[in-house]
């Protein structure tokens, strides 16, 4: 399976600055130790660490071991079209959501990398959503913005959660799928492959129907024998009747003389 654009563009970094570390001998700007594990941010609903992060990381390093990882370049990675378009930008200090000349500030940092981009802001989270037209501007933001300070803070730039296109064609819910919904009659419409259905054979219990055939008018049927501990039960079949013999007779009355 191949690595996704940035996880291939989160070691390559990791690569350079550790090729920087040991050229200098100096740690340089202290980082935290989880900002060194940050792929992406948990902003937008995606997780710092990638699901598969550790079956990847072994495999890039078998093919760093066979000289494949540097296949790619990072300018290579950076205009990779899977990459997001947006950088979603946390712990920015709250002066620059009231002073005009820090807002400014702020956006000058950020459209060196695209002069056409656009921010959105959102004080209550201390955040800021900068978006630009190719995923390499974002890409490079991502790089060289991150644990900036500005500020009395160090902001933390993250890529934001690409958006799926939508369907213009076609916007409306779709129905469920048709499973278990046709019966052995066909339908109005039937879809497509729809075959008929037999019939089964109806269902008969001779042995009711024999035990019904052997109750006899005026006799008696046991159905469960009786024992020490519990009644046996009984059935006692009425004898047939004819219904007009003891029906009354109707009295015939005088008919009224006006």
């Amino acid at each position: 399976m191949p690595l996704p654009a940035y996880l291939l563009m989160y070691y390559r970094i990791q690569d350079i600055r550790m090729e920087e570390k040991r050229s200098t001998g100096v740690r340089g700007v202290e980082e935290p130790e989880e900002a060194e594990n940050i792929i992406i941010n948990e902003v937008d609903g995606l997780p710092n660490v990638h699901p598969n992060y550790q079956q990847l990381e072994l495999e890039f390093e078998e093919k760093e071991d066979r000289g494949d990882a540097s296949s790619r370049t990072l300018d290579e990675l950076v205009h990779d079209e899977d990459l997001p378009t947006s950088v979603i930008v946390t712990n920015v200090d709250p002066r620059v959501f009231k002073s005009d000349e820090l807002k400014s500030g702020i956006e000058t940092l950020f459209k060196q990398f695209g002069q056409d981009a656009t921010f959105q802001y959102f004080r209550s989270f201390r955040r800021m959503r900068v978006n630009y037209s190719s995923p390499s501007a974002a890409a490079h933001a991502r790089i060289h913005l991150h644990q900036v300070h500005y500020g009395e803070t160090d902001i933390n730039c993250y890529f934001a959660q690409p958006v799926t296109p939508i369907d213009m064609e076609d916007r409306h819910l779709q129905p469920p799928a048709p499973t278990k919904q046709f019966l052995i009659s066909p339908p109005a419409s039937p879809p497509i492959g729809w075959e008929p259905r037999e019939e089964g054979e109806p269902l008969v219990n001779h042995d009711l129907l024999a035990a019904i055939a052997n109750l006899s008018p005026g006799g008696s049927h046991e159905l469960h024998p009786g024992g020490s501990g519990q009644p046996g039960i009984v059935v006692h079949v009425c004898e047939t009747t004819n219904p007009m013999q003891n029906a009354p007779r109707i009295q015939h009355t005088r008919c009224p003389d006006h």
